[in-house]
């Protein structure tokens, strides 16, 4: 899980060394598979955190692309296929 206060507080282009203190050590496994397959910037990779604690109810997933160690995206996808809103 990442708190929206800490989501809010990422900044692309920061180094994922300075941006780790706001990061869990593990992003969610899970993601569903609209959110697997959003487009992506090119040659990024992205971990998915969710953005509520109860496992049991859909939230808005976040997703942060990563390139060479830099932010270069931030996503909010929503809990079911309707659309991704960019942060």
């Amino acid at each position: 899980m990442l708190p929206p206060s800490r989501f809010d507080e990422l900044e692309p282009g920061r180094s994922r060394t300075e941006l780790a203190r706001l990061l869990r050590d593990r992003a969610f496994p899970y993601p569903p598979g609209h959110a697997r397959s959003a487009p992506r910037p090119p040659g990024a990779a992205c971990a998915f955190y969710r953005s509520g604690r109860d496992l049991f109810d859909q939230v808005d997933l976040y997703r942060l692309c990563w390139t060479d160690g830099r932010l270069v995206a931030k996503d909010t996808l929503q809990a079911t296929d309707t659309g991704r809103k960019s942060g």
